[in-house]
C-alpha cells in the first residue's frame, strides 16, 4: 500500500483542528502528523514530523500566519503550505504567495470533498486557488490590476497616505481631524476609500498592513509635508 501524505495542521481554533484531523483521516490518501496552535508549536512539529503539506490558518496568536509561512519555508523549500483562511482580500493573498504559500482556500466555502482534491493536487506540486480570489489571480497575469498587487500605496492620494500613516502610528479618528483641520466624518470618508484601494476589511487590518507592507511606524506626516487633495 502507497504510504500516507503526511499533514500537519496549523490553526488558532481547537474546534477547527480536531475537525480537519477527523475529516482528513477520513481519507486513504493523508495522515495527520500534528496539530499547533500557534507558530512556536508549528516549529516544533515540522521538525519532528516532516509533513509534507502544512494547513494552516491565516492569523494565529504570537506569530501571524503569514509569519509562520515564511518561517516554515525557511526550514523546507519542498514542504506545501496551503491556507484555509477567511479573508479573501488581495492584500492577504498577496501577502501569503509572497511568504512562500502554494494554495490558498476559503475556508468559508470549501467543501470536504474539494479540500481533499485541492490537498492532492497541491502535493503532486500544482497550485490551488479559491474561486473567490481567481478574477484577481487572473489580472495579476494578464497584466491588468497589476498596481493593486505590486503597488497599492501608489494609488492613494496625498491626503489618504497622511491619514494612513497617522493610523499606523495609532491615532484615533477625533485626533486625526483636529490635526488635519478636517471633520472626523471627512475623516471616516478618506479611511472608506483607503481600504477600498489597499484591498482590507477595516481599520485595524489597514493598520497592520501599513506597518507589515509599507514601512509605517511612528512616521506620521504633518499636513505641511504632503500635498493634499
Amino acid at each position: 500500500m502507497l504510504s500516507r501524505i503526511k499533514v500537519l495542521l496549523v490553526d488558532d481554533e481547537q474546534i477547527v483542528l480536531e475537525g480537519l484531523r477527523t475529516l482528513l483521516e477520513g481519507f486513504s490518501e493523508f495522515s495527520v502528523v500534528g496539530t499547533a496552535r500557534d507558530g512556536a508549536s508549528a516549529l516544533r512539529l515540522m521538525r519532528a514530523g516532516r509533513p509534507q503539506i502544512v494547513l494552516i490558518g491565516l492569523r494565529q496568536p504570537g506569530m501571524g500566519g503569514v509569519a509562520v509561512t515564511r518561517a516554515l519555508r525557511r526550514e523546507s523549500v519542498h514542504v506545501r503550505i496551503v491556507f484555509l483562511a477567511s479573508h479573501q482580500q488581495p492584500v492577504y493573498v498577496r501577502e501569503a504567495f509572497q511568504a512562500g504559500a502554494n494554495a490558498y482556500l476559503s475556508r468559508t466555502t470549501i467543501s470536504a470533498t474539494e479540500l481533499h482534491d485541492a490537498l492532492l493536487t497541491v502535493y503532486r506540486e500544482g497550485a490551488v486557488f479559491s474561486p473567490a480570489i481567481a478574477g484577481h489571480l487572473l489580472q495579476l497575469v494578464s497584466g491588468q490590476g497589476g498596481e493593486e498587487f505590486d503597488s497599492p500605496f501608489a494609488r492613494l492620494t496625498g491626503r489618504e497616505r497622511q491619514i494612513l500613516s497617522m493610523v499606523a502610528d495609532d491615532h484615533e479618528t477625533g485626533h486625526i481631524a483636529t490635526s488635519l483641520g478636517i471633520s472626523p466624518k471627512t475623516v471616516r470618508n478618506y479611511l472608506s476609500r483607503i481600504y477600498a484601494k489597499l484591498g482590507t476589511p477595516g481599520r485595524v487590518q489597514t493598520a497592520l498592513y501599513a506597518k507589515r507592507s509599507l514601512g509605517y511606524h511612528g512616521t506620521a506626516q504633518s499636513a505641511e509635508s504632503i500635498q493634499t487633495e
